[in-house]
């Protein structure tokens, strides 16, 4: 529910650490609003669109994908493969390197908004492709157990509301099975759970860094075609 122009920071803290150029998804609030009511593959297909012409526009021939938030599912669905979504089937998995979600809401119950959700578990579980490197990433900032309104939130996606995530997503919901999962202290899901001076996955450099992948460093990536 974030307009593009709110990661302009973050693509250029991208960009400085992976010496890559980076595109963001034209997705806005309006798509998501509209999604909940004509079904999510028009999102899809929107972040397949960028990742073409993102490759076509560069000299690679596979993107890191990076997922934020309710993004990781989209995503997941765009890698898929088999079977289609939303009426379309995408090669995704060909085309990408890595996927790195930021809390997402992987695990959910299959209820009320959350049920698209659980649908790209169900045609899409885990780590589905060997071929991509996987990084879950998920915030523990806060514990439900501290504050009955955050534990509330948590309860939304399942179980006992008393544990850590980064104030919105619970830390056992944003890990995928079988994915590589990285687990950071202090790390609130956006700027608005974290208050003044709170860090988001976001926010600067030095969080990003945290998880980046160290491969994918300027200086430091693997002797390959440079990823855009």
């Amino acid at each position: 529910m974030s307009w593009p122009v709110g990661y302009r920071r973050l693509a250029r803290i991208l960009a400085d650490v992976s010496g890559s150029e980076v595109r963001v998804a034209p997705i806005t609030p309006f798509d998501w609003a509209l999604g909940r009511l004509r079904g999510y593959g028009q999102l899809v297909f929107e972040v397949a669109s960028t990742v073409d012409r993102a490759l076509l526009e560069s000299d690679s021939d596979k993107a890191v994908l990076v997922s934020y938030s309710a993004g990781g599912i989209l995503a997941r669905a765009y890698v898929g493969g088999d079977p289609p979504y939303g009426g379309r089937r995408y090669s995704g998995h060909r085309r990408v390197s890595h996927l790195i979600t930021l809390g997402t809401p992987h695990n959910v119950p299959n209820k009320g908004i959350l049920a698209p959700f659980a649908e790209v578990n169900e045609l899409f579980p885990g780590a589905l492709h060997p071929g991509i490197r996987y990084l879950c990433v998920a915030g523990d900032a806060v514990d439900g157990a501290s504050s009955g309104r955050v534990r509330r939130r948590y309860e939304r996606f399942g179980g006992d509301g008393r544990v850590g995530g980064d104030g919105k997503i619970p830390v056992q919901s944003a890990l995928l099975p079988g994915a590589e999962s990285l687990v950071l202290d202090s790390v609130y899901h956006g700027r608005l759970f974290g208050g003044a001076g709170g860090r988001w996955y976001g926010s600067d450099r030095e969080t990003v860094e945290r998880w980046w992948p160290e491969e994918l460093r300027v200086g430091e990536r693997l002797v390959e075609k440079p990823h855009a």
